[in-house]
């Protein structure tokens, strides 16, 4: 079998649960509280614990996601039941070096899991031959406890550490010295015996998040000295209960957040501050969801949800202004505070909190034919969002409005209305990916294959968009400046993967994605819209020896070029870097592993040196324009794994 498969799998439920993510709601039927802005930019998501040894070091200008290259046999060691697991590679494509570790203690009803990681990135090359000014020092820590009081009952705690540390950014004014990350969840599941209530969880999770750019550490700068500091503090809580009313599977739960965010803006020539970035903003969320499935005979299933969601928000020091000197550059515009800036922007005055009252619904229906084989579906959802603290708050001032960035405390909630169909296919003799069953027939089978196919089309009510002051409605000035509005807007969006296994040894994957995006108010492309892209894996995998197996695969990434875009900053917001030109790139891999102990991988990533450069590009920190930077040159991967 492949190592893919092995991948989403552990012996230890500790570490299934833990990949799941490190918030509270990643399993709601209908989440919006992890509802994302569209082009949120920031740092890298922080590693779950099979990320700690499998994954590739970050690398933001190069992005490979819609299909990573298979893990291989490496897994079967990564995932092996051993105490002690030691990694160590490199990867081209960040010119980095990196190790990692895991060591699992056990007792009666308890597992332990301690993990390390440390990433040295440094300059690369682009397909020219030209160094990429990159880089970074990032590492990680994680502690995963479980322990079983009962056997129905489970207590999880799960702490993260991630620090990223001289984080170049080529593409911006500023690199960024510093991030650092503290992330907690607490958790207990109990399974109950009753006729009705057949369970319960509670989740509590805690992120601390700190950041800090300059333009002064990392580069050389005879000029202004200029540095910004941001704290955010996260308290999440549910409760949610397990019912069985009847012929409904049903869950029921309560929730609430406490969110404070707060970001200053130096000068640090003048030793003072220059903006109040975000005012000590304090965001409290309390909620309820109910959701239930059911089948009803004939291949039919519904799933139904709703969910209320109550937000408040208030930047506390909204009335708070910088303090350069009077006598300075600029100094009157400076020290604008966020509240003047809200006024003189959005006509916003008196109490510039706000409350949402969200109300969000969802409702899935499937049909299975063929002795469940073949399934369709459709998918019917309304899914509101209300602007985060940087859409409502956000108060960078600067002397020429065009460097001005302005939250709209007036913005009305975001509403998405989403219509999705799909079909699925899976054969009899297709188990997983590498996998087959015993009956298989041979390799033109539609038993050895799954197949997905969707399509959707999301129509957004009051869409948040990022934009420049025109004097459109609700905006009084027509200076340029970086500020937040309501438009409607529409996506439209088709995805399609199939997953092949030829043979008990080669196995194929291909995965086709498209997204269309449009501001309809103002009849103009959506910024950062993913072009079209298809991706096509071929894997084989054999025994070595009587106590190894061995697999080599190649990658095909096919990427269209993207013509609808938002570059014209004089008449809309700019922030797309031109049309995105169309690339194809090749991989190869391979790996061995011995009695799943030892392992060796390596590979070849961008085999022809193919000269490309990502659409969605720079995403680490929030920029009004997306500077394209060219992507790693052909690079080279080696990595190596084993337990004890």
């Amino acid at each position: 079998m492949l190592g893919k498969k092995k991948l989403f799998m552990s012996g230890i439920s500790l570490i299934v649960v833990a990949t799941g993510g490190f918030g509270a709601q990643a399993e709601d039927f209908i989440d919006t509280l992890s509802m994302e802005r569209h082009a949120l930019a920031g740092p890298p998501s922080v590693p779950s614990p099979l990320e700690l040894l499998l994954a590739d070091p970050y690398q933001q200008f190069d992005d490979d996601s819609s299909l990573s290259t298979t893990i291989g046999v490496e897994s079967d060691v990564a995932n092996a039941n051993k105490t002690v697991k030691v990694m160590g590679g490199y990867d081209g494509k960040s010119n980095a070096f990196y190790t990692g570790a895991q060591a699992k203690l056990m007792a009666p009803g308890v597992v332990m899991l301690f993990g390390n990681r440390f990433v040295k990135a440094n300059d690369y090359k682009d397909a020219n031959g030209d160094d990429v000014t990159f880089g970074y020092t990032r590492s990680t820590q994680q502690v995963m406890i479980q322990w079983k009081p009962t056997p129905v009952g489970t207590f999880r705690f799960v702490g993260v550490r991630d620090v990223i540390e001289d984080e170049l950014q080529p593409h911006h004014s500023m690199d960024v010295k510093n991030t650092e990350r503290l992330v907690g969840k607490l958790s207990y599941d109990q399974v109950l015996e009753g006729d009705r209530l057949t369970g319960f969880s509670v989740d509590l999770s805690s992120r601390n998040v700190e950041r800090e750019p300059d333009n002064y550490s990392n580069r050389d700068n005879s000029s202004v000295k200029m540095r910004a500091h941001t704290e955010r503090h996260i308290l999440d809580g549910k409760v949610n209960t397990r019912w069985d009313l009847g012929s409904w599977s049903t869950n029921a739960a309560v929730f609430g957040g406490w969110d404070n965010q707060d970001a200053r803006r130096y000068n640090d020539t003048l030793g003072v501050v220059n903006t109040i970035k975000v005012p000590d903003v304090t965001r409290k969320t309390v909620g309820a969801s109910l959701d239930g499935k059911r089948s009803f005979g004939e291949g039919w299933g519904m799933q139904l949800g709703m969910r209320y969601d109550l937000i408040h928000a208030d930047p506390a020091d909204a009335n708070e202004t910088g303090d350069v000197p009077s006598g300075a550059t600029g100094a009157a515009a400076w020290n604008m505070s966020p509240a003047s800036l809200y006024r003189s922007y959005y006509g916003a005055t008196g109490d510039l909190s706000r409350t949402d009252n969200n109300i969000s619904a969802r409702m899935r229906v499937t049909k299975a034919f063929m002795d469940e084989r073949f399934s369709v579906f459709g998918d019917l959802s309304r899914k509101v969002r209300s602007p985060d603290n940087i859409e409502a708050y956000h108060a960078v001032t600067h002397p020429q409005a065009i460097n001005r960035w302005i939250g709209n405390p007036d913005l009305d909630p975001e509403a998405h209305h989403k219509a999705e169909l799909g079909m699925a296919w899976k054969g009899n003799n297709y188990v997983d990916y590498g996998v087959m069953g015993p009956n298989a027939d041979g390799p033109f089978s539609s038993e050895n294959i799954e197949v997905k196919l969707s399509g959707y089309v999301d129509w957004v009510n009051n869409f948040i968009t990022w934009d420049r002051a025109y004097g459109q409605s609700g905006v009084n000035l027509s200076d340029g400046a970086l500020i937040y509005r309501n438009v409607d807007a529409l996506f439209a969006g088709a995805n399609f993967e199939a997953r092949w296994n030829l043979t008990n040894h080669w196995s194929a994957t291909a995965k086709v994605a498209y997204l269309w995006g449009n501001n309809d108010s103002d009849d103009r492309a959506l910024y950062q819209i993913a072009p079209l892209e298809a991706n096509f894996l071929l894997d084989y995998q054999g025994m070595l020896a009587s106590s190894g197996t061995w697999n080599v695969g190649a990658k095909l990434r096919l990427v269209s070029d993207q013509t609808r875009v938002d570059e014209d900053m004089t008449t809309a917001l700019g922030l797309d870097d031109g049309e995105g030109k169309g690339f194809a790139t090749v991989d190869l891999y391979g790996g061995l592993q011995l009695s799943n102990r030892w392992s060796l991988s390596a590979g070849i990533n961008n085999l022809f040196n193919t000269d490309y450069q990502e659409h969605i590009t720079g995403t680490s920190v929030a920029s009004a324009t997306r500077t394209k930077v060219n992507a790693p040159g052909r690079t080279f991967f080696v990595r190596s794994q084993m337990n004890f």
